[in-house]
């Protein structure tokens, strides 16, 4: 069986259900790309957490981001899928339920700690440039979308301190000199 079709050796590449030929360098494609770059990182972060709760929680992310990217791929002007209102909710309650344990930040922090950690604050920079990538698309995706990307850096940011607090482990800020 082959995994490669050559079609897109000139910089050309199609939407999926599309026939119509784009360069790779169009937004849609660039916003692609970096959804599935924090997709396949978050598979990463995945297969190192051992909390079962943190790996659903990942695992959902991730089903939710291939929604986005059904929203964002989609040739038709009536999309294959949005993200539902209630997937952005449960977002929220994630992160306030971990910031909760986590408590009060008024510092910046620097990335390090547990690798776990560490992972999760390379996937929020990930999540940060998904969001601006999808942002540039305005008009191709929805508002919800767009929010749940706004969000998700949050919850990495907040998973990123909580595994170093669940063990104790300190955390470093910058120290500006």
């Amino acid at each position: 069986m082959k995994f490669y079709t050559g079609q897109g050796d000139g910089g050309q590449s199609t939407l999926f259900g599309s026939g119509a030929k784009i360069s790779k360098t169009d937004p849609r494609f660039e916003a692609l790309g970096a959804l599935d770059e924090l997709n396949s990182y978050l598979g990463v972060c995945k297969s190192l957490a051992e909390e079962e709760k943190v790996k659903n929680i990942l695992k959902t992310t991730q089903e939710n981001l291939f929604i986005i990217q059904a929203e964002i791929g989609s040739p038709n002007a009536k999309k294959v899928s949005t993200l539902s209102e209630s997937k952005l909710k449960d977002l929220e309650k994630t992160i306030d339920e971990f910031g909760n344990f986590v408590g009060e930040i008024r510092q910046f922090t620097v990335a390090g700690g547990l690798p776990l950690s560490a992972h999760f604050d390379f996937a929020r920079a990930l999540a940060r440039k998904a969001e601006r990538r999808a942002a540039a698309l305005k008009n191709q995706i929805s508002p919800t979308a767009l929010a749940y990307l706004n969000r998700l850096s949050s919850l990495l940011f907040v998973l990123a301190r909580y595994v170093n607090k669940k063990t104790n482990t300190p955390e470093d800020h910058p120290s500006y000199k």
